[in-house]
């Protein structure tokens, strides 16, 4: 069966899209720059170009990029996943893609596609920020968390390092407990003491990005057994299965068997986190399954521009997508 499908997954530092068969074999991969904060002066055109720029990269890497005199390749189906979409998304990207099939949606959606393959179940994203994000069988969704840095993502990685920012400077000053994260955190910004980093961090220079870097730093300093990296990070877990089994309860699906699927590089960073994470998830929702994704990001909108085409995801288009994910790079 001939055709083609696009996916697209769009965030904070990079847009990916990937072109495949209607057997799910990966046959071209592009990359541009961010396509979220459509909002902000320029959002809309940058958007547009991060959409156009990877999908012609991906067409090129596929050879079906256009030749003189050759039509614009059409797909079957088209699914964008893009951090914060929103109505202005849809307008900045609008007739960017020619298509039979078109859906855009926040990045959430195939997220979730990345664990179920569009089933119902619940993904948690914990990368920088946070959300947890859930679909039942009647065509309901529900999410929580993902208020931003300034007032919630609790247990994404921003949050982790401020947190043992917070346990650091209390140590420091003697309000707090002795912790290996005073050391710990200085080196790895390169200054002298925690006065080093505060400087760093209210003159702009550590920016948001590499501040939740820092939570490597706790990731390392409680598998080194330090009490206060341990605490923060069993509190992150909580805090994301939490969200987890809020989105499960409100979709009716904590009574019997869900799938609760674990997607971030917090979640891939430490197993005192998705230890602490599995304790909360079955207190909400006894029967939960924990789950990590299948696939990379951008082919779970692959996998849902294949169901958009009408396409099963039968073992052998599994095992394609599994492979696409591992020549897209981590999942």
């Amino acid at each position: 069966m001939a055709g083609w499908v696009l996916g697209i997954d769009g965030g904070q530092s990079r847009t990916v899209a990937a072109v495949c068969d209607l057997q799910g074999r990966l046959v071209g991969v592009g990359r541009a720059g961010p396509a979220d904060h459509v909002w902000e002066p320029g959002g809309r055109g940058r958007a547009r170009r991060a959409v156009v720029d990877s999908m012609a990269r991906a067409l090129r890497a596929a050879r079906l990029g256009l030749a003189a005199g050759q039509r614009r390749v059409e797909f079957e189906a088209a699914f964008l996943g893009i951090t914060g979409a929103t109505e202005h998304t849809r307008r900045a990207v609008k007739g960017c893609v020619s298509t039979k099939r078109f859906r855009l949606a926040n990045d959430k959606v195939s997220a979730l596609a990345c664990v179920t393959e569009g089933g119902p179940g619940v993904v948690v994203i914990a990368g920088t920020g946070t959300i947890a994000y859930g679909e039942n069988g009647k065509g309901e969704s529900a999410d929580a968390s993902g208020w931003g840095y300034l007032i919630g993502d609790e247990g994404g990685a921003f949050w982790i390092a401020k947190q043992a920012l917070a346990a650091a400077c209390r140590a420091y000053d003697g309000r707090g407990e002795a912790t290996a994260l005073v050391e710990m955190i200085t080196a790895a910004a390169g200054v002298k003491n925690l006065w080093g980093v505060h400087a760093l961090i209210y003159s702009g220079k550590l920016s948001r990005a590499k501040m939740a870097g820092l939570a490597v730093v706790a990731a390392e300093a409680a598998a080194g057994g330090d009490w206060a990296a341990r605490a923060i990070l069993r509190e992150a877990g909580r805090e994301l299965g939490l969200a987890a089994g809020v989105v499960a309860k409100r979709l009716d699906l904590h009574r019997g068997k869900v799938t609760v699927g674990m997607v971030g590089g917090v979640f891939e960073g430490s197993a005192l986190v998705r230890q602490s994470f599995a304790r909360e998830v079955r207190n909400h929702a006894a029967k939960a399954t924990l789950a990590r994704a299948r696939y990379a990001p951008v082919m779970g909108s692959v996998v849902l521009a294949l169901k958009m085409a009408g396409c099963a995801i039968t073992a052998k288009v599994r095992a394609n997508l599994e492979a696409g994910s591992a020549a897209v790079g981590a999942k």
